[in-house]
């Protein structure tokens, strides 16, 4: 059985480093800068694909050159790209985002599309499908539910109509959205909430309680929040009990913010484990 199969948006980003946010008008020398794939179902795939597991991704890419980047950068990455459509009549997603030093923030401006992808024909195969804001959509329109083959997983980052956390095992939303994990009690699921430099908080229904993040060296922590929700899936693949997955996740979010982009210094698995032994963790 393949284990698990991203689904939502993928996107190319131009990313710009400053000390700090420019003012109307206000001309300002950037630091550094660079340009990345990007998007919440895809930055989780390759954290899911650094670390070890067998993941494929569901999206859709324009035929053009920023789609053709995409390709190229996640079959490196190792990422199954199989269930990626090319559409001839869409753009492929790009972002413009700004990262402020200083203030570790980050500003983003997007140019998406609204296409949703096909159901895979091999959707049986797979143990997790982790989705993201578009993901939600298109497992609604290909009829998958929590009570088939598959667990299901969403991170979701702000308010969206339609979306039952009951739907899914592992529902990780926004501190945005709530920071309230008892609903795992009643909905019998797995609730994980990521606070940044706090920490996370979690429920499984029995224990529940928070994790402290690690002391990371950062540089921007864009798509720090994608790679922690990659990074959970994972521990759930391997079998983790809660405390145990939510600390993996909080490791692999916080070393990953090394980067300027959200994928570059996301730890492979050998990384990862040297790190919790040195650390005693």
């Amino acid at each position: 059985m393949s284990q698990v199969l991203c689904v939502g948006v993928a996107t190319v980003d131009n990313i710009v480093l400053v000390d700090k946010y420019p003012s109307a008008n206000q001309r300002v020398v950037a630091l550094d800068s660079t340009r990345a794939v990007g998007g919440p179902a895809t930055t989780a795939a390759v954290t899911l694909a650094r670390l070890g597991v067998e993941v494929s991704l569901s999206c859709v890419i324009g035929d053009d050159e920023e789609g053709k980047f995409i390709l190229d950068t996640l079959k490196k990455e190792g990422v199954d790209t199989r269930n990626i459509e090319v559409d001839g009549d869409v753009k492929t997603a790009r972002g413009t985002i700004v990262v402020s030093k200083s203030e570790q923030s980050r500003a983003i401006m997007v140019m998406p599309h609204d296409q949703i992808s096909k159901k895979p024909l091999d959707i049986s195969k797979y143990q997790w499908i982790h989705v993201d804001q578009a993901g939600m959509r298109a497992l609604k329109n290909w009829g998958i539910s929590r009570d088939g083959s598959a667990k299901l997983s969403i991170d979701i980052g702000y308010e969206t109509p339609g979306l039952n956390p009951a739907d899914y095992d592992l529902y990780a939303p926004s501190e945005n959205i709530t920071t309230d994990t008892s609903t795992a009690a009643r909905d019998r699921n797995i609730v994980v909430i990521s606070q940044g430099e706090r920490g996370s908080l979690y429920c499984d229904g029995v224990s529940s309680g928070s994790v402290p993040a690690i002391n990371a060296q950062i540089l921007s922590t864009l798509g720090a929040g994608d790679v922690f929700h990659g990074a959970l899936v994972a521990a759930q693949v391997w079998n983790k009990e809660i405390t145990e997955a939510v600390l993996i996740a909080n490791t692999v979010a916080g070393l990953s913010c090394r980067g300027l982009d959200g994928q570059s210094r996301i730890p492979r698995k050998n990384e990862l484990e040297a790190y919790l032994a040195k650390a005693k963790i």
